[in-house]
């Protein structure tokens, strides 16, 4: 559709153009459906983009105390008094990986496991580092990787993502 611009007061040129809606517009009463019209300035400058916002912090630490051992279990919340997973699963809590806060040397092999007594799937994925993937785990199911990089390695439930965990290899 070919539009002629139109000479502005000023001497500038212009193109009007309808868009959208019922209603004649004023602008331009051979098009139906132009009662939003939209004015372009023809060879203009235009404004300058305002300056990008400062990044979002990426990392939300995990604040819960660092536990070491060689098992995180999926779906329970931590029983800090008694050093151990939850007794039943846990599917809306964000600390619901047992421990929330892994801390293991270089080369220790991590297993995740799904209890058997859970009544669904769940999944540990790393987001950041992409270092791991358990993949779908049905209850009773587990998965094994072996850490040899050093960092930490922020994950989350790919089936309840607000479920949310850290594993700090030194």
């Amino acid at each position: 559709m070919h539009h002629q611009p139109d000479q502005l007061r000023d001497r500038r040129r212009a193109v009007r153009r309808g868009a959208g809606g019922r209603e004649r517009a004023a602008v331009s009463r051979t098009s139906p459906g132009a009662d939003h019209p939209w004015a372009f300035k023809l060879g203009g400058q235009g404004r300058a983009p305002p300056p990008a916002p400062a990044p979002p912090e990426q990392r939300n630490d995990i604040r819960a105390a660092a536990v070491t051992g060689t098992t995180v279990t999926l779906g329970r919340v931590w029983d800090a008094a008694n050093q151990r997973p939850g007794a039943t699963e846990n599917t809306v809590a964000q600390n619901a990986m047992s421990p929330q806060h892994l801390r293991v040397p270089k080369g220790t092999r991590v297993t995740f496991v799904n209890p058997q007594d859970n009544a669904s799937a769940h999944a540990a994925v790393s987001f950041f580092e992409y270092e791991f993937d358990t993949g779908l785990l049905m209850p009773g199911q587990s998965f094994t990787h072996t850490f040899d990089t050093p960092g930490e390695y922020f994950y989350n439930d790919a089936i309840f993502p607000q479920n949310t965990g850290k594993i700090v290899v030194f």
